[in-house]
This record gives structure tokens, sequence and C-alpha cells, in this order.
């Protein structure tokens, strides 16, 4: 065997390995799943600044930052 062909088995039991795995793993139903997370926003989305903004344009972190320069001489 060349050294292609061990990397390629080692490759395909790692991957089998983990399908194994995921075979135990319970899984839920998309719709009872996007319910929560409707319902995850909706309580959260007055916290959320990207929904609601800032309540001052001080708050905003990511506002564009002045760039007076005043030269003396």
């Amino acid at each position: 065997m060349s050294g292609g062909d061990v990397h390629s088995i080692q490759q395909a039991r790692k991957a089998v390995e983990q399908l194994k795995h995921e075979k135990h793993i319970r899984r839920t139903n998309v719709s009872a799943c996007s319910q929560d997370l409707i319902r995850y926003v909706q309580d959260y989305q007055k916290d959320d600044y990207l929904i609601s903004g800032f309540a001052s344009d001080k708050m905003n972190p990511y506002r564009p930052k002045n760039n007076f320069q005043c030269l003396l001489f």
C-alpha cells in the first residue's frame, strides 16, 4: 500500500466513526426548532441593537469618528 492509500483508508474510518456517533443523536423537527427560534427572537428583539438601533448616536461603537484636525503654528 502506498501512503495515499493508507491516508484515504484512515479518512474513511474517521468518517464511519463520525456517522456511527451521529446515528445516536436525537433529532428535532425543523418546525419545532423554528418556532423556538421565532419565540426567542421576539422575546429579545427589544434588546437587539441590530433590530432596534441605538438610543443615541453616542452609544453606537461603530459610529463614524470625528476626524477634526486643527493644526496650530
